[in-house]
């Protein structure tokens, strides 16, 4: 969806034991980071960023009685510092939501 993650989702039936409306999976190559130390420093940063921005995906999602599973994969080759990756979810995360919308509607 935004560079540099790929986004892969999935609505889901909603889970009564559950009260999140959204799960993620954060990944990152091993083949692209060859370190360990690199590919958990993306990860953090992601899930840093994630952490920030999630409120308004959850809003999206209670208001539209949703609950989705999605993955964040992480395809860039160097590591991108927080501001920039910040900026990226401001982008990632509307667009996650147009698309779940679009499906919805369709689906109807």
């Amino acid at each position: 969806m935004v560079f540099p993650y790929s986004v892969s989702w999935m609505l889901v039936s909603q889970d009564k034991n559950t009260n999140v409306p959204a799960q993620v999976l954060i990944t990152t190559s091993k083949k692209k980071f060859h370190h360990a130390v690199d590919r958990n420093r993306v990860k953090r940063l992601t899930r840093e960023c994630y952490r920030l921005r999630k409120h308004g995906l959850y809003d999206f999602l209670e208001e539209h009685h949703l609950q989705i599973v999605f993955s964040l994969n992480y395809i860039h080759t160097e590591i991108m510092d927080f501001s920039t990756l910040s900026a990226k979810f401001d982008k990632l995360l509307p667009q996650l939501e147009s698309a779940i919308q679009k499906t919805v509607n369709e689906t109807k």
